[in-house]
């Protein structure tokens, strides 16, 4: 057996339980300093978020729409160029089935002009956008699908179930 005495033992426990309680707190403070002053986020610095909606159930005789809100968010302190080369690529999307076989995307017969189109998205602001996609239903069936979408340049895809 050893031979130190019992309360040395605990009082040898009990200053290393204090040492590194006052460790752990001190790290919860930096910890606690580097959010509250902005130096840590959770967010994305670019953040691009989608919204889909079918106002109409699939049939085989009529196009379907889908409703699509996107919203880029610049959650840094410093504004975020936003530049393409037409307007008609600021917003683009393209279809696609579960196993990522295409199956239909926009169509380029909308009018554009041929022009670089720039902006500037300020920090800790969002900007948005509210477009609608005509599917061919001779294309697109009832069933699960993954959507391509890319807004000012960022990209995003997300699952998506036509009914």
């Amino acid at each position: 057996m050893s031979g130190k005495d019992p309360k040395d033992v605990a009082s040898e426990a009990s200053s290393n339980l204090i040492r590194m309680a006052l460790v752990v707190l001190a790290m919860v403070g930096v910890v606690v300093y580097f959010i509250s002053t902005g130096r840590v986020q959770f967010n994305e610095p670019v953040e691009l978020t989608a919204r889909i909606a079918q106002p109409t159930t699939w049939t085989e005789t009529g196009p379907l729409t889908l409703t699509v809100g996107v919203t880029l968010a610049n959650n840094q302190d410093e504004p975020l160029q936003l530049e393409t080369s037409s307007q008609c690529n600021i917003f683009r999307w393209f279809l696609t089935d579960d196993n990522r076989d295409f199956i239909q995307s926009q169509r380029a017969d909308d009018a554009c002009i041929d022009v670089p189109v720039r902006g500037e998205l300020e920090g800790k602001h969002t900007i948005s956008g509210e477009y609608t996609l005509t599917l061919d239903p001779a294309r697109v069936k009832p069933g699960d699908y993954i959507i391509f979408l890319n807004y000012w340049g960022h990209e995003l895809r997300q699952k998506l179930t036509i009914n």
